[in-house]
This record gives structure tokens, C-alpha cells and sequence, in this order.
């Protein structure tokens, strides 16, 4: 059995162009089959030389004809220009014939001409593409070999999960890879379906919100018609209780989540908007607020109104307070919990903000001990850092996808990024990556144990990826619009221009 260990040795050896060890033959066949690596003949490698030893004879070729193509091609254009002259007209008839098959001779040697000249740059360029291959192939046995483009690609991609996957079947292993890319795929493919009708149905809401609330609603209902038309159904159920889209949009989500009858789940809601506004929630607040209460519903159909009271004593975002109270754990260990990742954030120089508020309480919530998340964190809030201007949130919601090390969390993010870009366009750059952490938010490698989170490189169990059907901010917590940042959809927080945060009432 051929390893991935074994398969990243091969590639690296391959890269350095010095393979001491060859790996199997039926294993080489298939890499060279998935155009990861390229093998040549000898005969083969001394074509490739020669080819490339004649690029300075050919370029020379190239420019003198292409100065004899351009003379011909003056010449059929006077040529030409001469039989719809005044004068041709005025000349006798043989004049005339002769002047019509110099024209068309003319024509034809430049036709030529010009055709053979673009014979001759097609395979000047294809040599100067064969240029880079000979500068990396390497002698393997009685043959050569070289990483591709590809090649380059899955060898990066292959080292950064060599932490769970270096005993596992380089089969299996690509196998997963390309699940996880059709995933990913089809994914972007609903969620555009999904935001065609969301677009069309609510042409005043905003694109980037549209299509995030799509990518959320392919995960629970791939058919869009069957789900769109529900969700449009919900948000005009819903559109009274508040203001503001954002809460719209988070708590119909909500709704469509939780499936069951709209007629039965809205006075619920209402009577939760009023409860919260009780607690001094303000109007702009309660509906996101009571949304996410109504999803954290007991087992007895009773409701964290209780624990919302008191997480509003230790955290003034609403939204936060929602999220602790709806979790089944301990208050105390959860508030000791929240209260040291501020505490951590603050140590690092963030100050108190609707960011720090969300992003402490999204991994109070997850399974990561604080202990050990801030390596984890850091690496992914620099990676997103190129993306976004603040990005602690959404760096916080993708360091809560415990059973993956942040570098592939990246790499994957990186994948998510070009496959919805390509779907989702035109939208900024911050807008995309955000529907990127949607996508990927809420995958799950339930097989992995143990997991260092702090990106050491251990070898661990093979891994099976899933989306998983749970709460986990499957509502997307990170939106970019016209240059302001907000952090969730419940707008608890609202516009964030220059990094100025609201939060619960005050401005931090």
C-alpha cells in the first residue's frame, strides 16, 4: 500500500529532481494519470532538448518572416487597392485579367505566408512552455520526471494535511479530496440557484446577503425549488417584526431551519420578540435575538429567557448573550469560558467590540478549549487578514471547526474562495471570502481524535468530511457591505465603518 508519506516523499524528491526511491510503478502510472507528475523517454528528453536548443533559431525565423508576411500583405493591399482604381476601369480587358490574378496571387502568397507564420509562433510557444519542464525534470531510472502544474498544487496541499492523513491511502486520500471538492462545487452551484430567485424576489435586499443566506439554504434543501420559494415566504412572514434586513434574513433562516408549520412557529416567535424587549433589547435587536432563542427551544418547549437575563450581565451584544444562553452547559463554566478568550483578544491588543464580543462567544461555544486556540487563531486571522480589515470574526468562526488544523482550514477556505468567485461575481474581494467561510462553516472530520490545534504535525486517523445538520452559526455570522463590516445577520452590532463597533448601546 502506497501512503500518502510515501506519495509526498516521491513528489518531493521529484521537486528536487534527485528520487533515490522509487515508488511503485502501478502508483507512478496513476500519478502521471492524474497529470500530478510527467514522465519522458530518453528519446523523448533529447527531442525536448533539442526543441529547446532551436528556440533562438526560431525566434530569428519568426521575426523574418513575419517582416516578408507584413510586405506581403502591403503589397496585396496596393494590389488590390489598384483594381478599384478609376484608372483600372479605363484599361483594356487582358490589362484587366492580369491585374484581377496578380491581386489574387497576391492575396494568396500573403494567406499563406501569414497561415505558415502562425504555424511556426504555435510551436514556438509550445517549446517555450517545454522550457520550464526540462528545467525541472530529473532522471528516474531510465526515464525522466517532472511535477506539472498540478503536480506543484497537490504537493503543497498534500503537505499542510500530512498532520491526519500521512498513513492514509494516497487513493483514498485523493478520493476524499475530490468528494470534498465536488462538495464544494455543487454547493456553489445551488447556492447560485438558490440566489437567482432570492435576487428576483428581493430585488431591494443586498446581493452579498442573498447570496450567503443561499449558500446556508443549499446545505438544508439542495433543490432550490422547492426552498426558495419557502424562504421568500418566511422573510415576507417575518418582514414587520424588524427593521433592518439583517435580522430578516438571519431569523428566517431560522425558520427554514427548523422546518414545521409557519402559522404555528410565528406567534411563538412573536411572543419571544416580546420577552426579549422586555429584557431591554432594543426593537432593532429582538427579532435576530428572539430568532435564536426560538432555535435553541428545550427538549419541555420551554426557552433560555432566563439565561438570556443573565448573559446580558457579563456581555452588552445581544447576539452574544443569545448564542451563551441557548447552550446546554453550565452557566458558570460558559461565562468563565467567554470571559477568558476576551480576556485573550484583549492581551493581543483588540479592544472592547461588537468583534471581540461575537468572536469570544462563537468559540465559547465550540469545543476548543481556550487552552491551545490562540496558535490556531492566530495563523487563520493573518491568513484572512489579506482579506478582510477586521477579520477576528470570521477567523474566530473558522478556529471553531475544531477537527481541522488551521492551515488546511485555509487551503480549504482558499478552495472554497475560487470555486463561489467564479459563481458570485461581481463582488469585492471581502464579500467573496465571506461567502467562503460559508461554505465551509459547519464541516465536520468526525473521525479525527486528538487533533493539536496549535498546527504540530502529527500523523492522525484518516478523515471522513460532512456537513453537519447542527446550530453551529449556520446562520453566517460575517457579512461585508458597501464598505462597512457587519459581523452578523442579527446586525446586533450593525454598520462597523472604521472599525467603530455598537454594541448593546454603547459604542466601543
Amino acid at each position: 500500500m502506497t501512503t500518502c508519506r510515501d506519495v509526498l516523499a516521491f513528489l518531493n524528491a521529484v521537486r528536487g529532481r534527485s528520487v533515490s526511491a522509487p515508488i511503485a510503478t502501478e502508483e507512478a502510472a496513476r500519478l502521471e494519470q492524474l497529470g500530478i507528475v510527467r514522465f519522458l523517454t530518453a528519446d523523448q528528453y533529447r527531442q525536448l532538448q533539442s526543441d529547446v536548443a532551436s528556440l533562438a533559431t526560431r525566434q530569428a525565423t519568426i521575426a523574418q518572416e513575419g517582416s516578408q508576411e507584413r510586405a506581403l500583405a502591403a503589397e496585396a493591399g496596393r494590389e488590390a487597392q489598384r483594381t478599384h482604381s478609376v484608372l483600372f476601369h479605363l484599361q483594356g480587358a487582358t490589362k484587366q485579367q492580369a491585374e484581377v490574378q496578380a491581386a489574387t496571387q497576391s492575396r494568396a502568397g500573403a494567406a499563406a505566408m501569414q497561415a505558415d507564420l502562425a504555424q511556426k509562433e504555435k510551436e514556438f510557444s509550445a517549446i517555450v512552455a517545454q522550457r520550464s519542464l526540462l528545467d525541472t525534470l530529473g532522471p528516474y531510472g531510465d526515464r525522466y520526471v517532472a511535477l506539472t502544474g498540478l503536480g506543484q498544487l497537490q504537493l503543497r496541499d498534500l503537505a499542510l494535511r500530512m498532520y491526519r492523513a500521512a498513513d492514509m491511502e494516497f487513493g483514498a486520500y485523493w478520493d476524499q479530496t475530490q468528494r470534498i471538492a465536488s462538495d464544494l462545487n455543487n454547493l456553489a452551484a445551488s447556492g447560485a440557484s438558490y440566489a437567482a430567485g432570492l435576487i428576483t424576489g428581493l430585488p431591494s435586499v443586498n446581493r452579498a446577503y442573498l447570496w450567503a443566506a443561499s449558500l446556508d439554504l443549499s446545505k438544508r434543501q439542495p433543490d432550490p425549488t422547492v426552498g426558495g420559494p419557502q424562504f421568500l415566504q418566511i422573510f415576507h412572514a417575518v418582514r414587520d417584526l424588524s427593521s433592518n434586513d439583517e435580522n430578516r434574513l438571519m431569523t428566517s433562516e431560522v425558520l427554514f431551519a427548523l422546518g414545521g408549520a409557519l402559522p404555528q412557529q410565528l406567534p411563538v416567535l412573536t411572543g419571544l420578540v416580546k420577552e426579549v424587549r422586555h429584557q431591554n433589547v432594543p426593537s432593532e435587536s429582538a427579532l435576530g435575538v428572539a430568532s435564536i432563542l426560538l432555535f435553541g427551544r428545550r427538549a419541555d418547549g420551554s426557552f433560555a429567557t432566563a439565561n438570556l437575563a443573565e448573559c446580558l450581565r457579563y456581555t452588552r451584544s445581544y447576539e452574544s448573550a443569545a448564542l451563551l444562553a441557548i447552550m446546554n452547559t453550565p452557566l458558570p463554566a460558559l461565562e468563565a469560558k467567554f470571559a477568558s478568550l476576551r480576556t485573550l483578544f484583549g492581551s493581543w491588543g483588540y479592544t472592547e467590540s461588537e468583534d471581540l464580543e461575537l468572536s469570544s462567544a462563537f468559540l465559547a461555544v465550540s469545543e476548543l478549549p481556550v487552552e491551545g486556540i490562540a496558535t490556531k487563531l492566530a495563523i487563520i486571522a493573518r491568513g484572512l487578514n489579506t482579506y478582510l480589515q477586521y477579520p477576528l470574526v470570521a477567523a474566530a468562526i473558522l478556529a471553531s471547526v475544531s477537527t481541522l488544523e488551521a492551515n488546511e482550514t485555509l487551503n480549504l477556505l482558499e478552495e472554497a474562495y475560487e470555486i463561489v468567485g467564479r459563481r458570485a461575481m461581481p463582488m469585492s474581494q471581502p464579500e467573496l471570502i465571506c461567502l467562503a467561510v460559508r461554505m465551509i462553516h459547519g464541516i465536520r472530520a468526525e473521525t479525527v481524535t486528538g487533533l493539536d490545534t496549535t498546527a504540530t504535525a502529527v500523523p492522525a486517523p484518516p478523515v471522513n468530511f460532512h456537513y453537519m445538520p447542527g446550530m453551529w452559526f449556520y446562520y453566517g455570522p460575517v457579512f461585508i457591505g458597501h464598505g462597512s463590516y457587519y459581523s452578523t445577520f442579527g446586525a446586533i452590532g450593525g454598520a462597523h465603518p472604521a472599525h467603530i463597533h455598537t454594541m448593546g448601546g454603547f459604542v466601543g
